[in-house]
């Protein structure tokens, strides 16, 4: 634990009547202080750029489906024409 020392031997400062009189404006006091505090959000239709990168992300997202639905699709078509109807034709034609 720390051990805390109370200076009971200096004066006690007081601050100027002039910093007093800074603070007792309340208004403009707890306006500055949501300045800093608060950062300003517009709404994501008003804000250009962050609309601008949401649509360029959504876009290559839908370009990544789009890419892997097709190479997908084409190994789907290759795998089919192979195998699967060979056997189907095999297990029907053993009429003869």
């Amino acid at each position: 634990m720390r051990k805390y020392k109370v200076n009971r031997g200096e004066p006690v400062k007081m601050p100027s009547k002039e910093a007093i009189e800074k603070y007792k404006d309340f208004s403009r006091l707890r306006h500055e202080y949501d300045e800093m505090v608060r950062r300003p959000q517009k709404p994501l239709y008003k804000d250009k750029k962050m609309f601008l990168v949401l649509l360029i992300i959504l876009l290559l997202t839908y370009l990544i489906i789009l890419a892997t639905e097709e190479k997908e699709g084409k190994k789907k078509d290759q795998d089919d024409d192979n195998g699967w109807i060979e056997m189907v034709d095999e297990k029907y034609d053993s009429t003869t």
